[in-house]
């Protein structure tokens, strides 16, 4: 009621000294019979008529002063001080646990442009369409970028239908610090998600085998050699990824046709040892009843007499002289231009299904032998030792710490029920398919200041195979579109370290995100700045990368470039620029002999005020510089429209969300 009166001043100071005006008008009329003014009024008429108008309009004008006066008070120090109380005041804010669907606070909004408070704040929240779209953070060190944004975030998409075992949401967490995996384990717990997380860890009981899975031998060796070139970079010439997919490849496929399991440290011992590989070779053959020989003509045999240190020995359906195929045997005839052929012979055709199944893993098996000493045993050795030590750079990794080898390379019995009933191999990781659906939370504590480069390798192994489980859902969903599917979260700290990029090969991140949205995948990961994304990715493929986070969040940058880019993201708009023009203009103007200066007789100075509509940038780069601890800048989108960019304040994990920024700020709470 305050507030309307004071909104109506000015009427009620008019009406108000109207009416004192008359009531002063009566009890206190002009003096007519003083005699002074009888006396100046019989001279001067016209001065007596303005004494009596003045005296008449200071009986209204007083009364307007002192009401224009209690109102002016009423506003001070009354509307300022609620309106004051107003600004503090925020929705309250919603309770992840009990939310009734799915949606993501980033924070509070006053003025979209100007660090103030406003009388109305708001929330921002972004809808589940729009969280399946990506979220990047952007944060230098100590701008609360892992207080304000992941702790939070994860919160609330983590205690989504806490309580409903059949949607509450699972996912996958990586950070390199070591303390995140803790408190994520911690915010489960608090929701009554304990049994939920799943640790991979050095030392932990879960074992994980990153070649453990139903992929073709070729796209295990393809993932291999493209996190080669993430780590270490990728040459301009194609052919040493394409020899260290060709090595790995066969390795692994060696290994699943004889063994049905491999990990990384047999692909690491075969590939340094030919003669490891030479012998796993032979232990295939005895297994599968097939031998390949050579064919030597009769007079080659006799003209060559060191051929008769070979098992040659006569082969009855083609008359020539046969022996097992060899290394050495090879190299003889190559050296010495001795013609030869080959034959491979088995135990039997197929017939029942279990007999194709091991005619299939027959063939395979041939073509690893083809390989082998046809296509690897010619290479000369130079060139064949530099293609293994391209390799045995990143699968080293994997031997020469037995915790890692014992976490990493399990063996098989690991897998087996029967034989790790009593979990002496360790307990086996499942599937991230499996664990997907049922809303575990799986988590890498695998500190970087352990071992960087192994900790990078594991992290990004075990990413490309949640992408894998994440985007084979796809066909899934799309044969049971009536099956309610739960939502996956991707959260990623320092996400620098984690980031890999396909570019021309069809797998990495920017693929993966692009794609992600069908699959229901909420990715939230956190960067220091795009330069640290700059000087980890090859290229300029960062912009690819970034373009797939259709929400971005602006924390304060300490670098030019990031500084620049982020003022681009936000764009231009028309404003209204202010400019002041001064002129003056001199008339017979001449030199001064006492100042030596231009002087003239008549002289004119104007001043001209005028606005300009101009295209400007929205905020400029030097705003990113200087954004305060749990301030940000957040280009959002809600799955349907882009935001336009706006000040946004976060809330610390720490602190009551329901107190507004500037109240915590003026507490000294952040």
């Amino acid at each position: 009621m305050i507030r309307t009166l004071v909104e109506h001043r000015i009427t009620l100071s008019f009406a108000g000294s109207a009416c004192c005006g008359l009531l002063l008008l009566q009890r206190i009329p002009f003096p007519e019979d003083n005699a002074l003014l009888t006396l100046v009024g019989a001279h001067q008429p016209a001065l007596v008529t303005a004494i009596r108008w003045g005296y008449v309009a200071m009986l209204f004008s007083s009364p307007f002063l002192c009401c224009s006066a209690v109102f002016s008070l009423l506003y001070i120090f009354v509307v300022q001080q609620r309106e004051r109380r107003a600004l503090r005041s925020l929705p309250t804010y919603p309770n992840p646990a009990q939310r009734d669907r799915l949606f993501l606070v980033i924070g509070e909004v006053h003025h979209a442009k100007r660090p103030v408070p406003s009388e109305q704040p708001f929330w921002l929240t972004i809808p589940d369409r729009g969280l399946f779209t990506g979220i990047v953070v952007l944060g230098a060190i100590g701008s609360g970028k892992t207080s304000c944004c992941m702790y939070p975030f994860a919160e609330q998409i983590l205690a989504y239908r806490c309580t409903d075992a059949a949607r509450r949401i699972g996912g996958m967490v990586l950070e390199v610090k070591g303390d995140f995996c803790g408190k994520v384990q911690k915010l489960l717990a608090r929701h009554g998600r304990t049994d939920d997380y799943v640790e991979v860890a050095i030392d932990g009981e879960y074992r994980y085998n990153p070649l453990h899975n139903d992929l073709e031998a070729y796209t295990l060796a393809y993932g291999i050699a493209s996190l080669l070139n993430n780590l270490f970079g990728k040459g301009k010439e194609p052919f040493w990824q394409q020899a260290y997919t060709n090595l790995v490849k066969f390795i692994i496929l060696l290994h699943k046709v004889t063994y049905d399991y491999v990990t990384l440290f047999d692909v690491y011992e075969c590939a340094i040892n030919p003669e490891r590989l030479e012998s796993r070779i032979r232990e295939a053959e005895k297994r599968f009843h097939t031998a390949e020989y050579l064919l030597v003509s009769d007079a080659d045999y006799l003209a060559n007499r060191e051929l008769a240190g070979y098992a040659f020995e006569r082969d009855s359906p083609t008359g020539e002289m046969k022996a097992p195929i060899a290394a050495d045997l090879l190299r003889y005839l190559d050296a010495n231009r001795i013609p030869y052929s080959t034959v491979v012979e088995t135990g039997g055709q197929a017939a029942t299904a279990e007999d194709k199944a091991t005619d299939r893993k027959r063939q395979q098996l041939e073509a690893v032998k083809r390989w082998f000493y046809h296509d690897w045993r010619r290479i000369e050795p130079k060139l064949r030792t530099s293609i293994v030590e391209g390799v045995s750079v990143f699968l080293s990794l994997f031997d020469d710490n037995p915790s890692v080898k014992k976490t990493f390379c399990p063996p098989k019995e690991c897998y087996d029920p029967e034989l790790n009933s009593d979990g002496r191999y360790g307990k086996p990781l499942p599937g991230f398919g499996d664990m997907i659906e049922s809303g575990k939370v799986v988590a890498l504590n695998f500190p970087v200041s352990a071992n960087p480069g192994l900790a990078r390798a594991i992290g990004t192994l075990m990413k490309q195979d949640f992408q894998r489980a994440v985007l084979n859902r796809i066909p899934a969903m799309e044969r049971e579109p009536d099956r309610h599917w739960r939502e996956v979260l991707f959260l990623c700290d320092e996400y620098q370290s984690f980031a890999t990029v396909g570019e021309s090969d069809p797998t990495g991140d920017e693929k993966f995100f692009a794609l992600s949205r069908q699959a229901k995948c909420i990715p939230i990961v956190a960067t220091q700045s795009l330069s640290s994304l700059r000087s980890t990715l090859p290229g300029e493929s960062w912009r690819t990368l970034l373009q797939t986070f259709r929400t971005k969040i602006i924390l304060a940058v300490s670098d030019d470039f990031s500084m620049r880019t982020a003022s681009e993201l936000c764009g231009k708009e028309e404003q209204f620029k202010l400019s002041y023009s001064l002129s003056e203009n001199d008339q017979d103007a001449r030199v001064s002999v006492l100042t030596g200066r231009a002087t003239a007789h008549r002289a004119t100075v104007s001043t001209s005020k005028s606005y300009n509509l101009q295209r400007d940038w929205v905020f400029e780069a030097k705003v990113f510089g200087e954004l305060k601890n749990a301030q940000s800048i957040v280009l959002a989108y809600d799955g349907v429209n882009p935001h336009a960019p706006t000040y946004c304040y976060l809330k610390p994990y720490y602190l009551d969300p329901n107190h507004t920024y500037f109240q915590q700020l003026q507490a000294g709470e952040i």
